[in-house]
């Protein structure tokens, strides 16, 4: 057993170089990929032929790994201070957390649909690689990799085990669109038709929910909310009723005769040039980033000046992502990403278009939120904190930016302040139905009717609603790290919103109690 004693050599940047270096090799696909939030981002020497091992006896072995150097870097955090402490902490929770999910979470036993998303991630990132040999070596380990998936799985809940019937459907039409295009499949097909006949003979159970303990546990340090589920839940609901009220307020400014509701009909709606999406966010994205450099929300010594690359999102990502959303590329110097732009079934009167909410969701995923997020923490000169993503500071500040942009005069416009309210709305809704799905309060169709109640179309929140179950307590991160962004603006930033989003970006994902540290030291010198 190794003791949690420190010397000089015991660094947290050699014991965050260590651990990172093992993550990225026992977990290739995971560790590189940003969908599965409780890995660090990190990157190895690439072996295209392995995919990543969540057999019970790995697992055992790499977990004590994990508590290893998560008691060195838990003593650092008690004998240093300044940076190099906020550096030691935030790699202890992140390694504590992996190990937690990988041993007693254990996603890779319930959800059939996580293997999958693994499987979509292995191979969309052997697509996208400069390498002749990358998608030929993916490919061929992929079998046995299924194979092993299929053994993971214990009693799966009954809902997880339909998603995850339906998900391999669907990468089996994606399968026979590659082959159409020339490339070369293999024996994965069987192999997935094989998992996917496990699934049908599985043991399932109804119950689809983590133990109490667990959510709490989850939320409370997992997601880094540092709450209980009462305050959450407290602060979620504050923040519908405030939505509300604004909406009401907005909709008789608006359209006096209707509710807030019935306002969708009436939302400016921009028809695409060429019938082309990406002709509609191109020039939007350029004007986001020109009002946030001369607004002073990008930091100076941001060197990278990387724009983020625009595309719609391709076959092999449908069957994960269903709205627009941003994905980095892990690594340093920063290698930017890609704002993928979901074209399907968006129109108005058979025009291509978008409502002027696209604005706000452009602001949300590129300029100034997640990809500026992500160039900020893959600059970062402190190493330890760069993989590292948390998602209360990541989806918060991603919702703080479309804030930011209001306060700084982007969005001024009639509809503006309507829209981003109803955004707020939905995502405070969203974190409601999360809680109450998990604490048994209500159940799927309630959670559906919940969503359609603060504009949802009925079937959107019908398929959106399951797949929430599946990453539990992310939903409150919307609302949860907006509001706790905003408390620490009033308090730091009132008189210069630019210089406290600077400061916030310039630290990394450090949690708002250590932000909360460094905002008032800066603000005492």
């Amino acid at each position: 057993m190794i003791k949690a004693q420190t010397s000089p050599q015991h660094t947290v940047e050699l014991i965050a170089e260590q651990a990172y270096a093992a993550i990225a090799a026992a977990f290739p696909i995971c560790a590189a990929s940003d969908e599965f939030y409780f890995f660090p981002q990190v990157i190895g020497e690439k072996d295209w032929r392995n995919w990543d091992d969540f057999s019970a006896a790995r697992l055992d072995v790499f977990g004590a790994r994990l508590r290893a150097w998560e008691a060195f870097a838990k003593a650092l955090a008690l004998t240093r201070d300044g940076a190099e402490a906020i550096d030691a902490s935030m790699l202890q929770a992140s390694l504590c957390t992996l190990r937690e999910q990988l041993l007693d979470f254990a996603p890779h036993r319930s959800q059939p649909t996580f293997h999958l998303t693994v499987m979509v991630a292995g191979l969309s990132e052997a697509l996208e690689a400069d390498c002749s040999v990358a998608w030929a070596e993916r490919i061929g380990g992929l079998p046995a990799f299924l194979l092993r998936a299929a053994d993971c799985l214990g009693v799966v809940p009954r809902l997880f085990r339909d998603l995850g019937r339906t998900m391999a459907q669907d990468l089996k039409r994606w399968l026979r669109q590659l082959q159409d295009a020339g490339f070369v499949t293999g024996e994965v097909p069987a192999a997935l038709e094989q998992f996917r006949d496990r699934l049908d003979a599985v043991p399932v159970r109804e119950d689809f929910r983590l133990s109490e303990e667990q959510f709490d546990r989850l939320l409370r340090e997992h997601l880094c909310c540092g709450l209980d589920r009462d305050a959450i839940a407290l602060k979620l609901e504050t923040e519908r009723q405030e939505m509300d009220e604004q909406l009401c307020r907005e909709a008789a400014r608006l359209a006096p005769a209707r509710r807030w509701q019935a306002l969708e009909p009436l939302i400016p709606f921009l028809a695409a040039p060429e019938n082309n999406l990406l002709n509609l966010y191109r020039p939007e994205l350029e004007r986001l980033e020109t009002h946030s450099r001369q607004g002073g929300l990008i930091p100076p010594q941001l060197q990278i000046r990387k724009k983020p690359d625009l595309a719609e999102v391709p076959e092999n990502l449908l069957v994960i992502r269903a709205s627009d959303a941003y994905a980095a590329k892990p690594g340093f110097p920063p290698r930017g990403g890609t704002f993928y732009v979901f074209s399907r079934g968006e129109t108005r009167g058979g025009v291509i278009g978008r409502s002027l909410e696209y604005r706000m969701t452009a602001a949300h995923e590129a300029w100034p939120g997640h990809h500026l997020l992500d160039l900020c923490r893959w600059s970062l000169s402190r190493a330890v904190r760069r993989p590292i993503e948390r998602p209360l500071c990541y989806e918060g500040w991603a919702c703080l930016a479309e804030e930011l942009m209001a306060r700084t005069g982007y969005f001024d416009g009639d509809w503006d302040r309507f829209l981003l309210a109803r955004r707020r709305i939905e995502r405070a809704v969203r974190g409601q139905v999360d809680i109450g799905l998990q604490g048994g309060q209500i159940g799927l169709a309630q959670a559906v009717q919940m969503l359609v109640d603060v504009g949802y179309p009925r079937l959107r929140a019908e398929a959106v609603i399951p797949k929430y179950a599946l990453r539990p307590g992310y939903q409150v991160c919307y609302s949860l790290g907006l509001r706790q962004n905003l408390e620490l603006l009033e308090r730091f930033g009132a008189t210069d919103p630019a210089a406290f989003a600077r400061t916030l970006l310039c630290q990394g994902q450090i949690g708002f109690s250590a932000l909360e540290s460094v905002l008032a030291q800066e603000g005492a010198g």
